[in-house]
């Protein structure tokens, strides 16, 4: 009886992920709905069962993907599926969901990498260039239209080109927590629905960022006035990337102050859903909520707040 239901749930989970797949390969304005949701088959699956079904079961969505979509879409199924696998386990060993973040963005991160490195070795094609092709063709025909000169200059157009092949594998590894968050955020109130046991998130104005990461910023920020990153040097490659991250972290924590200093004054919840999204949509704003998370981490700002009476 067991085994039997293991088949069947094993079944309808792969019925489950092919619906998904056709809506988001061949239904283009609910695609994006369901690439949202590709993962969930995986994710309840796994956290339901053993590791063995769970495999037999990204195999199988492997081979329908093959069938119906073709080859060109079989890292989306890897992609989706080793994610959810590896999610659903660890929440099945009751994980904490901090653990669980980390891990399926890494393993997300991995996939990307792999189909990236693949489509460059099989295919000769980077899409930072076919951007930079396209984005500098519409430039002239924005330009030959007005009858005006072009926007931009050719050379602002590879300068910005090459920053962005530069800082390639921070976009991977930004991109990729991004996604897991979003994917988390949006399947785990449905996997609780169907019974899966699932601790919940901690508020978002409770996550703290260890101090350490000020203190790397620093040293590459001192690092940078002592040898000038040089545009195609491994120097400037590391530099920039890691720059990257390290602002996108300071930018996270300075965020989850405006939250937690919302949260002890008794603001609204949406006053500072607005100050996010206008940080987004502003710079300054931005760089403000930056230097707070610069502030918090080398001030201790919340403990500092939260002794006052």
């Amino acid at each position: 009886m067991g085994k039997t239901k293991v088949i069947t749930e094993g079944a309808i989970m792969l019925a489950l992920f092919t619906v998904l797949l056709l809506i988001s390969v061949y239904v283009p304005i609910l695609s994006i709905v369901g690439v949202l949701f590709l993962l969930l088959p995986f994710f309840i699956y796994s956290a339901k069962y053993e590791i063995a079904p769970a495999f037999m079961l990204l195999f199988g969505s492997v081979a329908i993907t093959f069938l119906i979509a073709g080859p060109f879409i079989l890292p989306v199924a890897f992609m989706y599926g080793i994610t959810g696998v590896v999610m659903g386990i660890m929440v099945r060993k009751k994980y904490d969901n901090w653990i669980i973040y980390m891990a399926g963005s890494l393993t997300f991160l991995l996939n990307v990498i792999v189909h990236y490195v693949g489509t460059i070795w099989l295919f000769d094609l980077s899409f930072v260039d076919e951007f930079g092709a396209l984005f500098s063709q519409s430039v002239k025909d924005t330009s030959a239209i007005l009858g005006s000169e072009p926007v931009y200059k050719p050379e602002q157009i590879n300068e910005a080109i090459q920053y962005i092949n530069a800082i390639l594998p921070a976009l991977f590894v930004m991109t990729s927590f991004v996604i897991v968050f979003l994917l988390m955020r949006i399947n785990y109130p449905i996997a609780k629905r169907l019974g899966i046991q699932i601790k919940p998130f901690n508020p978002f104005w409770t996550v703290r960022l260890p101090r350490s990461i000020l203190w790397y910023y620093l040293f590459f920020m001192i690092g940078a006035l002592l040898v000038q990153p040089e545009d195609g040097t491994m120097w400037y490659d590391i530099y920039v990337n890691v720059m990257f991250i390290l602002q996108a972290c300071l930018y996270v924590h300075g965020l989850s102050f405006v939250f937690f200093f919302a949260h002890i004054k008794k603001w609204p919840k949406v006053i500072p859903i607005i100050i996010a999204i206008l940080s987004i949509l502003v710079i300054p704003v931005l760089y403000i909520i930056r230097l707070l998370g610069i502030i918090d981490l080398g001030f201790d700002l919340r403990q500092r707040l939260q002794k006052k009476p």
